[in-house]
């Protein structure tokens, strides 16, 4: 008895009925076709529901379930035989689903007949995955958390733990930003650390001043604790054309951002772009910020220590420390166009005798910030109780004089005679220690001058 179902029935005769009615009662998709020709001959019913057709006539396999023009690359026919199922998974691009697919050759009428039976298995592979993942984002973070604590140096531990992540995420660029204030006082964001894929153009460089008000979007979000994904930044286009400014010139084209947080402030973030590994699961980068907020913590608290041991308590300025530190890496690199000033307090030692400390502390402050307000903190060093040195690397000499002869009328208004100093400046110096006992030399015959025209 002969039998078809919804769909065309092109096979040989003798096709049983019972046989269609049993397969059209499977969710598995069923058909068969010609192994030459790759003719559709006969489709289940599940299968019509897949290809949305019912008229098979003249369809190819290839067709109507890859929707492709030539076989399959991947077709299994040349590997099947009469005797055993061929069994394989394949992702299908136009179900967008997992299968997995038995083939087999069968013989109807005398006709050799290809046949598959496709089974949709695509929660079980997607659960996999997920498993699998959850397993990869793990390994990562305890590999991230190990670099993390094991390395000493800070800038290499926090790049070696954006590679283990952006290669997790199969990103372009993984990479943090920092908040910090520019030198009018504006709130920005700065990229400290960055990792770049290969052949991936690295945008650090570019990244060191990106206002926080360009950022807005993120930073409310930001500020309830949330994260930012942007799927296509085409679509932010019109809502937020100076974010989409920065962002399009770097390549970007999605990206994943968390914030980084220290005492529940928020510090900055951590990102990467164009993530292809992830389904939107921003575990990885969450637990990599909770830990990263720690070290940089750490880091910036062991920074303030160590400043302090170079650092003046009462001035701010450089102490003899950071003068030596100074003075070592000035002579051990290049030196062009060098000043060099020495300057004593002449009245430190009365003012202490007479009226006490805190009025010498007094003069020290305040003529500390007239020297700052000429000078570069950073070049000024207290190295004693009435004593200052200025080294300037990469000045020229007018500017130098310039600044000089300011700076003195400065002081003489403030304490008339209360500084003896002593310069010199070379264009290209042979020895910093040259420099650093001539200008003390001078600095003493300034004194000894002073003192003369007192008495």
């Amino acid at each position: 008895m002969n039998c078809t179902n919804n769909c065309n029935n092109h096979l040989p005769t003798g096709q049983d009925c019972f046989t269609t009615m049993v397969a059209d009662s499977l969710d598995d998709i069923i058909y068969i076709n010609d192994p030459v020709t790759y003719d559709i001959l006969w489709l289940n019913k599940a299968a019509c529901q897949y290809v949305q057709t019912a008229d098979i006539l003249g369809k190819k396999c290839y067709q109507l379930f890859q929707n492709l023009d030539a076989p399959c690359p991947f077709c299994p026919i040349p590997n099947l035989s009469h005797d055993k199922f061929y069994t394989w998974e394949h992702y299908n691009e136009k179900f967008g689903r997992y299968f997995r697919i038995k083939d087999k050759l069968i013989t109807c009428d005398g006709t050799p007949l290809h046949m598959e039976v496709a089974t949709d298995i695509t929660e079980s592979v997607l659960e996999r995955k997920s498993i699998k993942n959850q397993l990869a984002v793990e390994q990562t973070l305890l590999r991230c958390v190990r670099t993390l604590l094991a390395e000493e140096d800070f800038s290499t531990a926090m790049e070696k733990a954006l590679l283990l992540a952006g290669r997790l995420y199969e990103a372009d660029r993984c990479y943090i930003f920092e908040t910090k204030y520019d030198d009018s006082g504006r709130e920005i964001a700065v990229n400290t650390h960055e990792w770049c894929a290969q052949g991936v153009t690295p945008q650090k460089a570019n990244l060191q001043s990106v206002p926080l008000d360009v950022l807005s979007p993120w930073m409310t979000a930001f500020s309830n604790s949330n994260y930012v994904i942007i799927k296509d930044i085409e679509e932010i286009k019109k809502e937020s054309p100076d974010l989409y400014d920065v962002l399009k010139p770097q390549d970007i084209k999605s990206l994943y951002v968390v914030p980084l947080k220290i005492n529940d402030r928020l510090s900055g973030f951590i990102g990467v772009d164009n993530p292809r590994n992830s389904h939107h699961d921003l575990t990885l980068l969450f637990s990599l910020a909770y830990f990263m907020d720690n070290t940089i913590s750490r880091t910036r608290m062991a920074d303030e220590l160590r400043a302090l041991g170079l650092r003046d308590p009462l001035t701010r300025l450089g102490n003899r420390n950071a003068y030596r530190i100074t003075c070592n890496s000035l002579a051990a690199g290049d030196m062009h166009n060098v000043g060099v000033l020495f300057i004593d307090l002449n009245n430190l030692k009365y003012l202490n005798d007479t009226y006490g400390h805190e009025k010498g502390d007094e003069l020290i402050v305040n003529i500390s910030r007239i020297f700052a307000s000429h000078f570069r903190s950073s070049n000024i060093f207290r190295i004693g109780g009435d004593e200052f040195v200025f080294i300037c690397n990469e000045i020229h000499e007018d500017v130098f004089l310039h600044k000089l002869e300011k700076m003195k009328q400065d002081c003489e208004t403030a304490y008339p005679g209360g500084i003896s100093l002593g310069f010199i400046w070379q264009a290209n110096p042979v020895s910093l220690d040259f420099l650093i006992h001539e200008a003390d030399e001078r600095m003493y015959a300034d004194k000894k001058r002073i003192k003369g025209a007192k008495h």
